[in-house]
C-alpha cells in the first residue's frame, strides 16, 4: 500500500510540475524542482528472524554461564522462542539539495541537462515489537522472559546496522533501484516540456 501512494504522490509531483510549460526560464524550473524537497523514490522491507533458547554449553560464556548451561542440559523438555522484526528502508533524493549550476537548459537547441542530487537511504522505522513465529517451552523449562525478547531486538537492530554499510547490503540494491527511477522520472518530465534530456545523479 504505501508502494502505491509513494507512485501515486510522485505522479502528482509531475503532473504539477509538467503544468509549468516549456517557455518557463531556466531559473523557473530549478525553482519549482527545488521546492519538490524530498523525494521519496523507493521503500523496502528488511525482515530478520532470530531465537531464543538456553544456550549450549560450548556457547555459554563465563562460569556462571557454563554453570547455567550444565543444569539446562539436564532439565527436562524443550525451550525454544522464533521471532521476526521488520525495518523500513527508504530511498529519497532532498531536490532542495539542487543548485542552479545542476541545470544547464538550451532552449534553441531544445536541450536540457541536469544533475539531481544523490540518492540517500534512511532507516524510516521499524516494528515496534517482535513478531512470535514460534514458541515452545516443555517440562522444567523457563518461560522466555520480556528482558531476552527486548535483548534479542536489539541484537537484531544492530545486525541491520551492520549489512546496512555492507556495500553488498539491500540497501545498495534499493539505492540502485531508486537511482533509476529518478533518472526515468525526470527524463520524462524534460521530455514532457519538450526538451531533449539529459539526467545524471551526483554521486
Amino acid at each position: 500500500m504505501k508502494k502505491v501512494l509513494t507512485k501515486y504522490v510522485f505522479a502528482v509531483v509531475l503532473m504539477v510540475l509538467a503544468a509549468c510549460g516549456r517557455k518557463e526560464e531556466p531559473v523557473d524550473v530549478y525553482s519549482r524542482l527545488q521546492n519538490v524537497s524530498r523525494l521519496e523514490l523507493s521503500r523496502m522491507t528488511v525482515g530478520k528472524v532470530g531465537m531464543i533458547s538456553d544456550p549450549a554449553f560450548g556457547d555459554a560464556r563465563g562460569i556462571i554461564g557454563k554453570a547455567e548451561a550444565m543444569l539446562d542440559a539436564v532439565k527436562v523438555g524443550k525451550r525454544i522462542g522464533v521471532y521476526s522484526y521488520d525495518t523500513y528502508l527508504t530511498a529519497y533524493i532532498d531536490l532542495s539539495e539542487l543548485s542552479a549550476d545542476d541545470i544547464d537548459i538550451d532552449r534553441e537547441a531544445g536541450t536540457a541537462h541536469v544533475i539531481l542530487p544523490p540518492v540517500r537511504v534512511m532507516v524510516d522505522g521499524r516494528e515496534p515489537q517482535l513478531h512470535e513465529e514460534h514458541y515452545r517451552v516443555t517440562g522444567l523449562r523457563s518461560s522466555i522472559t520480556p528482558e531476552e525478547r527486548a535483548a534479542l531486538k536489539a541484537q537484531m537492530a544492530r545486525e541491520v546496522k551492520k549489512e546496512l554499510s555492507n556495500s553488498k547490503s539491500s540497501a545498495d540494491a534499493l539505492k540502485a533501484s531508486a537511482e533509476a527511477k529518478a533518472k526515468a522520472w525526470f527524463t520524462q518530465l524534460l521530455e514532457n516540456w519538450g526538451y531533449e534530456a539529459q539526467v545524471e545523479i551526483r554521486k
